[in-house]
């Protein structure tokens, strides 16, 4: 007696829930759609004061311009910041000494000084300072920058008498800028002039060019000495130690260290690609444009059809000014994408369920956290999160011009041709229009929902090499998850060599028509999956006949079986016939009945609420049956409910098995494969889902799994 009084309060509990929910819900919808309203009448007021034509424009476009109007305005605002600094920089051209460059340089290392060991207003006769350059030269009163010696101190660096103005008409002028003395170039200084300036400050003087020597990078001289901030605190063994170090230190954009740990591992296994193809990105992001290139070389030349290695290639050309050849690569590229999908990423060999395929650093992330609100609203919303990150990718773009082909050789949308394109990449030209249609095409929405975490933190991201995944509604064979700016994918099922890698930008949670508005109109994807196919095909009459049904189950049999406290046998016979009459219309087609997944559900609720636990069971292990190789994320919902019932009909042995299913749906895609004969699986998966989805360890613990 006293069990029903408490399932009789749980229900009213339940049901004041579910009520203050709801009436939540619609508030803030009716709030949404009062700030939309307002909003489209201030964003056509500001763009009616800055004499934009708004006639024949639809709300899309309108909103495009606005982006790019309010971008403009934030660079603006920001750049005036930066202005001051940068004014202070002398940008003029200059008659520059050539530069020392020796690469049979010998001398005695023994005879090195580390800069620790200077002393003001002294000069050490015969020794000689081994230092790199670690930012960029810029020209004030002298040519300045930083440097570093092997023990990891740092100094400023200033070189005097290395520019001279030009004469009228004189040729050989050139601008300090990033491919003067690069980050990254090994520079030997002899007579050196350690002296205090301005303030107290000190700083290494070379006031003759000659004593400045740039050592070769394959100088051998200089090859024993170990940097510091090369080294990695822990044990390497093997060139994919070497690797994953690199990997760190790129990630954290130490590219000269990331460049060490790459060569090591090269050293260990001249032939590995990956490794090869990681050192060139590092020097083109150096500035070593020849280095990148012969790395790019040597890559194809044992995987000639390796996309990476001949787009690094195109940019190390484009960064030598061999634009011809460049040119030749990235129209080759272009020739090998998906005919009718745009790019894409095909499968060059089979590879196994649960390989993790890549694991990206997003060109730029924005966290709702981290964003305030819009121009005309103090409130955070999605508006918001693209309007910042438009703006961050903008000003890195003017920051670093050197980025804009990454960025560029997205799909936009705006059709241009392909010289066009290839013109904007090797200009390194920021053009904000180009931007916003990019970010509209190619924006990842960030969302933890699906690992429980106790956040409301979201986001809007820029993934590079993602982005170039073709979509597919269902069907997908590579799921993608974030964790902070990182993006996992992996493959969910074998996959044959020669097949395309897809993911899944819409699913079949929504409906054809608002899957149709977002792919066709925002995306200009023609979705050609199995489901749009049969959607497309089916009749108005089936469609509407579809909606029908469905209004009836939302509108007079869900809130009644949610409410009331007795189930009516009526109401499981009319959601049976729902189920029945929504299956007939797909009858051909048994794996693409989406629209009864939830309402399936709702039936093992019903005969569950009623007290018919086995029934209940019955039609839930129908329903993973039916959507188990689809739908995914979904499943979990079933599986959850068949646990639950298979507890309270004391089936242990069966919720175990279940307990090990759901654990495998939400950690391999994380963790990749887990091998059952390793009897460790279970404590290193429970470990993981305790974070992300803490049901499992709840049901585990009851059936002392672990």
């Amino acid at each position: 007696m006293k069990k029903k009084d408490d399932e009789k309060k749980d229900d009213e509990t339940k049901k004041k829930d579910d009520k203050a929910k709801k009436k939540t819900m619609k508030r803030k919808k009716d709030d949404k759609t009062k700030k939309r309203g307002l909003k489209k009448d201030l964003i056509r007021e500001d763009l009616d004061r800055e004499k934009i034509d708004l006639e024949k424009k639809d709300d899309e476009s309108i909103y495009c311009v606005y982006i790019i109007l309010l971008t403009k305005k934030k660079v603006d605002e920001k750049k005036k910041r930066l202005d001051n600094l940068d004014n202070l920089c002398d940008k003029r051209k200059y008659v520059v000494h050539n530069i020392n460059k020796q690469e049979n340089l010998t001398l005695n290392i023994q005879l090195r000084i580390s800069i620790s060991n200077l002393q003001v207003d002294n000069v050490p006769t015969g020794r000689f300072l081994l230092c790199r350059v670690i930012s960029r030269f810029v020209k004030l009163y002298a040519l300045l920058a930083l440097v570093e010696d092997p023990e990891g101190n740092v100094e400023r660096f200033a070189l005097y008498n290395w520019t001279n103005i030009p004469k009228e008409g004189q040729s050989n002028i050139k601008s300090i800028n990033q491919l003067f003395l690069p980050i990254g170039t090994l520079l030997v200084i002899k007579n050196i002039s350690y002296e205090y300036v301005t303030g107290n400050i000190t700083i290494i003087r070379s006031n003759n060019p000659d004593d400045v020597i740039i050592v070769d990078q394959n100088n051998k001289s200089f090859s024993d000495v170990k940097w510091s901030t090369n080294e990695k605190k822990v044990e390497i063994k093997n060139a994919d130690d070497f690797h994953r170090c690199g990997n760190d230190y790129f990630s954290s954009s130490n590219y000269i260290a990331a460049n060490y740990n790459y060569s090591n591992g090269i050293k260990l296994e001249p032939q590995n690609v990956t490794l090869l193809i990681n050192r060139a990105e590092t020097c083109l992001r150096l500035y070593q444009f020849h280095n990148a290139l012969k790395d790019t070389e040597i890559a194809l030349m044992y995987e000639p059809n390796n996309l990476i290695a001949a787009y690094r290639k195109g940019k190390a050309l484009c960064g030598l000014k061999h634009y011809k050849e460049a040119t030749n690569i990235l129209q080759n590229l272009h020739q090998r994408t998906k005919e009718g999908k745009g790019r894409g990423w095909i499968a060059k060999c089979d590879i196994p369920e649960y390989t993790l395929l890549m694991v990206s650093k997003a060109f730029k992330v924005v966290f709702s956290n981290e964003v305030f609100g819009t121009m005309i609203s103090d409130t955070q919303n999605d508006d918001s999160l693209v309007e910042e990150l438009t703006t961050c990718i903008t000003l890195k773009l003017i920051a670093e011009p050197y980025y804009c082909q990454e960025v560029y050789q997205l799909y936009d949308g705006l059709n241009l041709s392909e010289n066009e394109k290839i013109e904007l990449i090797n200009k390194n030209e920021v053009n904000i229009n180009l931007i916003v249609h990019t970010l509209l095409h190619n924006d990842f929405g960030l969302n933890y929902n699906e690992f429980n975490l106790k956040t409301e933190i979201t986001g809007t991201g820029l993934c590079i090499l993602p982005s170039l995944f073709n979509h597919a509604c269902i069907d997908e064979n590579v799921n993608h998850f974030f964790l902070g700016d990182l993006i996992f994918l992996r493959t969910n099922r074998p996959i044959s060599k020669g097949e395309e890698l897809i993911i899944n930008y819409r699913n079949f949670a929504f409906c054809y028509e608002e899957r149709l508005v977002y792919l066709k109109t925002m995306m200009n994807i023609d979705c050609q999956c199995r489901l749009c196919k049969l959607e497309r095909s089916e009749s108005q009459e089936i469609r509407l006949r579809m909606r029908e049904l469905l209004k009836i189950y939302n509108e007079s049999i869900k809130p009644k079986l949610l409410e009331s406290h007795n189930v009516d046998p009526s109401l499981i016979k009319e959601l049976e016939d729902i189920i029945a009459k929504l299956s007939s219309l797909r009858k051909e087609h048994p794996d693409l009945e989406f629209n009864t997944m939830e309402l399936r559900i709702m039936l093992g609720y019903a005969y569950r609420k009623s007290g018919n636990n086995k029934k209940a069971l019955s039609i839930l292990k129908e329903a993973y049956d039916l959507y188990k190789t689809i739908c995914l994320s979904q499943i979990r919902v079933i599986i959850n409910n068949i646990l639950i019932i298979s507890l309270e009909l004391e089936l242990f042995e069966e919720a175990k098995k279940w307990v090990d299913i759901i654990l495998k749906i939400v950690v391999e895609p994380i963790m990749g494969k887990l091998e059952d004969d390793k009897p460790e699986w279970r404590k290193e998966a429970l470990r993981l889902t305790e974070k992300i989805y803490p049901k499992i360890n709840s049901f585990a613990e009851t059936l002392e799994i672990v």
